[in-house]
């Protein structure tokens, strides 16, 4: 505290102190009881006012040095003070009652009331009073609480109802008559600088730097244009003919627009043409461009007169003929409503479809927007009236291009139908359907501030100061920020960010009305994000620089490590597939030598067998002959040899059975079970002899697997019945399956013998399966299955 003590009053009580002010190097405070003290080095001392006022409840200190009180005061009596130098105060005249909180601008002093509203003081004297009823709700409630002026000038009003907002600068209504039609505005022409006239629906009105004055003669006439002759005659058109400011008739006809050339005046005239005014403005002296009479717009140019149309485009006139400079068709703006000459060269057209400007030949669309009835440039600054979205701001920016702003009804205008622009040193004058607003651009740039950074977790703002360092694998940044101003709306701003390297060259730009910001897929290295916010009057803000750092990938030893085993294992794989492939191929060798051997076998077989039929039954046959020769009873001699002889027949039969050549594998097996097995049954397609491929050495090797396979069930297996079922489920397959009912066989056993293991060899040399199992109906199921690819050899 600065005092150990309270302040107290006259009485010993301890005083409300309601506010403080800075005055040179003392502080003032109002107190309710000893009306105003200062405080300086400690000391408190009592500012002496003839009168003085005890119950102050306010200071506020004017541009031009008065203090000003608030004070306590009765209904219908004032409560504001004003002391000059002399310590003189005097009470200012306003029915004010309890004055709450002062507030000294550009605009002068306010008051804040308790129960009357806001009252506005200029030149120590009252200029207006602002209520709830006369501001038709704006100002949210009569009892105001506090007023604060920000840095672009407007008024902030604390209200117990809410705040409210005065901007002197804001777009101002002036109602040019009481009848609707006369408010409709469509041309407005500057008198001298100060003085204006305005063109409407009903008539013409002169402005007198207090209000709009009707000008006699043209009551109920539409004022399409209004231009200066070259003699300095007011010139009006008009829908019925042209007319000068007395209200004169020159010459009639649907006028549209007047234009001087040289050292003549020219006008636009509907249905008619381009048409001569007489020097001394009483006439027209001559038709000069007859070529396209739905003439809409004329202007000066620097070495013509350009011409606008309603559906052919854009003309000029040198002096002695006319010539098409745009066919529409290039042109693209609809019909030409208004045709501007920049100091620059430049021809700007307010048209049906938008803003166009034509340079070196070139035509550009600057503001894409319907129905565009004027357009003004001014020190770069586009501004154009539309009947659709009011009133258009366009400025071109280095980097971004075009910006385009707009203000209508939210911005104050009261309508957003507006024909014409008129600048003047007080603002834009602007003519609308529901009068004329003057419209102030703003001059204080707003600001921008970061309110949000976020890479993969959320930033805090204090560490913009340096560079964000984004850890690996992080590569993207969002950027959040907000632009600061009293006369814009916060989606009003248009917001421009650029990205920078670390070399300084831009690799990314967008401008939008978007706050958010997040580029993506960043390569390392360091980045500069700038950010800056345009206002509603395209003012731009300081910059935003946000720096940040996106880090290279770590060396990925882990990943290293196990692509260095993958590589190792991709060579041991590799090494181990050529093994395979060489121990295969080494396999399919002595499997094609095993192969060889059987069929060798099979071969000295055919030859013994074929050296017995052929020889040894031969030798036979001759006994069996010369017995019959000898005498006396030889039946059991001979029988005996005929026994041998089937013998040898079988024995030859078995070492190369004939029946697999002459009739097939199929007969020759279902031969073997019959002559093996007295209870058999036997199972195969008719059409499965058709179908096997296999040579002939693979089907010996299956004769002989089922030969050695029925033999051992004759021998070991005791079965009573033996079924053998033949199947090709494929084309180059083959299925051989022997079904018995005798005792169970473990082909793994303890049994050693010879039969197995020529079974299970032979299979082998064709590439073929066996399998013995037990059946569930008691039994033993062997199978031999033999494929294309491992029998074809």
């Amino acid at each position: 505290p600065m005092f150990a003590e309270p302040l107290r009053g006259e009485d010993g009580t301890p005083l409300n102190i309601d506010c403080l002010i800075q005055d040179g190097s003392r502080l003032l405070a109002c107190t309710n009881g000893l009306g105003v003290v200062g405080v300086t080095d400690g000391a408190v001392t009592v500012l002496n006012t003839a009168p003085r006022p005890l119950f102050v409840k306010s200071l506020a200190e004017s541009r031009d040095g008065q203090l000003w009180f608030g004070t306590g005061a009765a209904k219908s009596v004032s409560g504001v003070y004003a002391r000059d130098q002399s310590s003189k105060a005097v009470r200012i005249p306003a029915p004010t009652a309890d004055v709450l909180t002062l507030e000294a601008n550009e605009g002068g002093v306010w008051a804040g009331t308790e129960r009357y509203g806001l009252f506005q003081f200029a030149d120590s004297k009252l200029k207006k009073t602002y209520t709830f009823e006369n501001t038709s709700g704006g100002l949210r409630s009569n009892t105001i609480f506090t007023l604060f002026t920000d840095r672009e000038g407007v008024l902030w009003i604390g209200t117990n109802r809410g705040v409210s907002r005065f901007d002197s600068l804001g777009a101002s209504q002036e109602t040019l008559s009481d009848i609707p039609n006369s408010n409709f505005i469509r041309s407005l022409f500057s008198l001298d600088g100060e003085n204006a006239l305005a063109g409407s629906n009903r008539g013409l009105f002169r402005s007198d730097g207090k209000g709009w004055t009707p000008v006699p003669g043209f009551e109920g006439k539409v004022i399409y244009s209004v231009a200066r002759h070259k003699n300095g005659e007011i010139l009006i058109a008009t829908p019925s003919g042209a007319f000068t400011s007395s209200g004169k008739l020159i010459a009639p006809g649907d006028f549209r627009s007047f234009a001087n050339f040289r050292s003549r005046t020219y006008a636009a005239v509907y249905d008619r043409g381009i048409v001569a005014i007489a020097p001394n403005a009483s006439d027209i002296s001559s038709v000069v461009a007859p070529s396209d009479p739905l003439v809409t717009a004329i202007c000066e140019g620097a070495d013509r007169l350009w011409i606008g149309t309603a559906e052919n485009g854009l003309f000029s006139f040198d002096g002695k003929s006319t010539k098409t400079e745009l066919r529409l068709d290039i042109l693209k703006s609809g019909t030409i409503w208004r045709i501007y000459s920049g100091n620059d060269g430049a021809l700007w057209i307010a048209g049906q479809h938008g803003v166009f400007r034509i340079r070196d030949g070139q035509v550009e669309k600057i503001i894409d927007a319907e129905d565009v009835r004027d357009v003004v440039v001014d020190h770069g600054e586009v501004w154009a009236a539309t009947t659709t979205r009011g009133l258009l701001h366009a400025r071109q920016d280095e980097q971004f291009g075009w910006l385009v702003s707009s203000i209508g009804f939210e911005q104050g205008l009261p309508s957003e139908k507006a024909f014409a622009i008129l600048p003047s040193a007080a603002g834009h004058l602007i003519a609308t359907n529901r009068g004329v607003v003057t419209y102030r651009p703003g001059t204080i740039a707003p600001k921008l501030i970061a309110t949000r950074v976020l890479s993969q977790r959320p930033h805090d703002l204090s560490e913009l100061n340096s560079t964000i360092a984004l850890d690996y694998p992080q590569n993207t940044l969002l950027v959040e920020v907000a632009g600061q101003s009293s006369r814009t709306f916060p989606e009003e701003f248009q917001y421009a960010f650029s990205l920078k390297n670390g070399k300084g060259e831009t690799i990314d730009r967008r401008l939008s009305n978007e706050a958010q910001y997040a580029p993506a897929d960043l390569s390392p290295g360091d980045f500069t994000i700038e950010s800056i916010a345009f206002n509603r009057d395209l003012l731009a803000s300081e910059p935003l620089m946000i720096r940040f750092s996106v880090a290279k990938a770590p060396f990925p030893w882990t990943a290293t490590a196990l692509g260095v085993l993958l590589v190792m294992a991709l060579v041991g794989l590799i090494w181990a597939i050529v093994e395979h492939r060489r121990i295969a191929h080494r396999n399919r060798e002595l499997a094609a030598a095993r192969l060889d051997l059987a069929n060798e076998a099979e071969r000295e077989r055919r030859r013994i067998a074929r050296d017995l039929h052929d020889q040894t039954l031969a030798d036979l046959r001759n006994l069996m002959i010369t017995s019959d020769k000898l005498a006396g009873d030889n039946r059991e001699f001979r029988s005996e040899i005929e026994a041998v002889s089937t013998e040898i027949r079988r024995i030859c039969e078995d070492l190369s059975p004939s029946v697999l050549e002459n009739v097939g594998l199929v007969a020759a097996l279902e031969f073997l079970l019959d002559r093996t097995v007295e209870n058999r049954r036997f199972n195969a397609a008719e059409s499965v002899e058709d179908r096997i491929t296999f040579p002939l050495n693979v089907q010996l090797q299956i004769y002989r697997i089922a030969q050695e396979v029925l033999t051992n069930i004759v021998r070991h297996s005791s079965a009573t019945e033996v079924e053998m079922n033949i199947e090709v489920p494929a084309a180059g397959d083959f299925s051989l399956t022997i079904r018995d009912n005798g005792g169970t066989f473990d082909p793994d056993g303890t049994q050693k013998g010879r039969g197995i293991a020529n079974i299970r060899s032979r299979a082998n040399l064709i590439n073929g399966k066996v399998n013995w199992k037990e059946s569930r109906s008691g039994g033993n199921i062997f199978s031999l299955k033999v494929g294309a690819t491992n029998g074809d050899r």
